[in-house]
């Protein structure tokens, strides 16, 4: 073969590699295109998902602001209103240090209510089951004492689904109570409750050790059985609690009591209607009726004190199960 077809043949050889070589940039500037538009359309869809999170964040947070004012807050207003209006103070929930219906929170509100000048007077708006007998009994002292430091001030109480032990208890320190007819009414009585574990541990082969100084410092063990002594003992402190709240509600209620009602002292329930026979309560009536008819006003300002509507909703839940879980092996709650 001659020189100049070698020539050739090199000439050729490179021209196909420069062909090879601009295809494969082509090639390569495609990829790189299609992995930029890939890319691009990634960003703009993660864009558009934490658009759309921020927005379902902040429209949640409203609806928790909106939740919290017109249930939390009953609607009521903590602004003065233009006419004649009754002060009023909310106790909802479980009645508990920690809660929103602590003796402290609770005692605020009442304060404001009666040093109030221009309110016609206090309504108190129940909605609870009770809770701590002890934070009931602050309650009905401060009541107590709010009425003799401002005689000229009258307290009802308004009740909406629920008004039982320890929220009765400090319903029966104003000077009237009214309910629906099918609010849940009484339970004057003391329970105390935990769980036992001694059965279960010894079948697992668990060796429970506990050191005291005193002898019955660890009396109610939940892990340990439990002793005659430990009931007696139990018996005789659940007895004086129970004493003070029956003498409560006597002194609070007085001669519309109708102590001949059985089971008025044990722990039992009644609808709204019953309640009014007995005499635990004085009427059926809702809080516009009663704010008409007791002070002769249409318009309510409420001194409820209360922690950020947001730290109520997202703590509380979550607080009472720890709290609650937490009570069964280490405390003895008594309500």
């Amino acid at each position: 073969m001659s020189e100049t077809a070698l020539s050739d043949e090199g000439v050729l050889s490179e021209a196909q590699m420069l062909r090879d070589l601009v295809r494969d940039m082509n090639a390569n500037s495609e990829r790189r295109n299609e992995a930029q538009l890939a890319q691009q359309a990634k960003d703009r869809r993660s864009k558009n998902i934490r658009f759309t999170i921020m927005v379902l964040g902040i429209g949640s947070m409203l609806a928790f602001y909106m939740y919290g004012f017109f249930v939390l807050n009953g609607g009521l207003s903590s602004s003065t209103p233009s006419g004649p209006y009754a002060a009023v103070v909310q106790l909802k929930g479980t009645i508990a240090e920690g809660s929103p219906a602590n003796a402290i929170t609770v005692s605020r509100g009442l304060s404001k209510a009666f040093k109030d000048p221009n309110a016609e007077g206090i309504v108190l708006y129940i909605n609870s089951p009770g809770g701590s007998l002890v934070q009931s009994a602050i309650i009905y002292d401060r009541i107590q004492a709010l009425k003799a430091e401002f005689p000229e001030k009258k307290i009802v109480t308004v009740a909406t689904d629920t008004i039982a032990s320890g929220a009765f208890w400090v319903a029966s320190a104003t000077d009237a109570i009214y309910v629906d007819r099918s609010t849940i009414a009484g339970s004057i009585g003391v329970v105390s409750s935990q769980f036992g574990f001694s059965d279960l541990i010894e079948r697992y082969g668990v060796e429970r050790r506990v050191f005291t100084a005193g002898e019955s410092k660890a009396s109610l063990d939940s892990f340990s059985p439990i002793t005659d002594g430990d009931r007696e003992k139990m018996a005789e402190i659940l007895g004086e609690i129970h004493q003070h709240f029956i003498d409560s509600v006597k002194t609070g209620r007085g001669d519309r009591l109708d102590l001949t009602t059985e089971g008025l002292f044990e722990g039992e329930v009644w609808t709204g209607g019953e309640a009014v026979q007995f005499g635990l309560v004085d009427g059926l009536g809702d809080i516009i009726g009663v704010m008409e008819s007791e002070f002769g006003v249409e318009h309510a300002k409420d001194y409820s004190v209360r922690p950020p509507v947001l730290e109520r909703l997202l703590g509380l839940a979550a607080e009472s199960a720890v709290d609650g879980i937490a009570a069964q092996f280490e405390t003895l709650p008594i309500q």
